[in-house]
């Protein structure tokens, strides 16, 4: 099963930013500031970043065979080395890419496009899969009746223990239907 994994609003407060950091301004940032520094100068600020990755984790654990791969924004702004130094090795370890850019506007339905992107693009078809996410709408018009492998988490809630109760029966679920198919 291949879980396609978004940050900001998943893994932490959906109240991210990226800012510009002039280079004269650089040696000023805090060391947890420098770590989230990218390539063209920005950095990302915003409150106990990856504070969910753990719990995450946690919630994995009893699947081994889930894989990830990186459907976050933060790919455009990050090599991919880079992504995988902000997650916890128990989520490194499970990522095995990240999806291509295919709308840089992120319009409604973008998000899965480019999920189905990467599926048709690497040999997956006919493999399960789950979003998790904060914005159902790019994935769908219709965000009352989401598709059913798209789990949708309050931006400004992410990954609570709550959630991960939820999240965890079902991928249960899902691995049953998946052995009596």
């Amino acid at each position: 099963m291949i879980l396609f994994l978004d940050f900001d609003g998943v893994l932490h407060h959906e109240n991210v930013t990226l800012k510009r950091c002039k280079s004269s301004s650089v040696r000023w940032l805090k060391d947890h500031e420098l770590r989230y520094l990218t390539a063209t100068g920005h950095y990302v600020k915003g409150v106990n970043l990856f504070e969910h990755a753990d719990r995450l984790a946690a919630a994995l654990e009893p699947f081994p065979d889930v894989q990830i791969v990186l459907s976050t924004s933060w790919r455009e702004h990050f090599r991919p080395g880079s992504l995988l130094c902000f997650l916890p090795p128990a989520l490194a370890d499970r990522v095995i890419g990240q999806t291509p850019h295919c709308d840089k506007y992120g319009g409604v339905g973008s998000r899965l496009f480019e999920v189905l992107a990467y599926i048709e693009g690497n040999g997956l078809a006919g493999e399960p899969w789950i979003a998790l996410d904060d914005q159902a709408q790019l994935f769908w018009d219709d965000t009352e009746n989401p598709p059913d492998n798209l789990f949708i988490l309050k931006g400004d809630e992410a990954f609570t223990e709550d959630m991960a109760v939820v999240f965890g029966e079902r991928l249960a679920l899902t691995h049953a239907l998946k052995g009596n198919l």
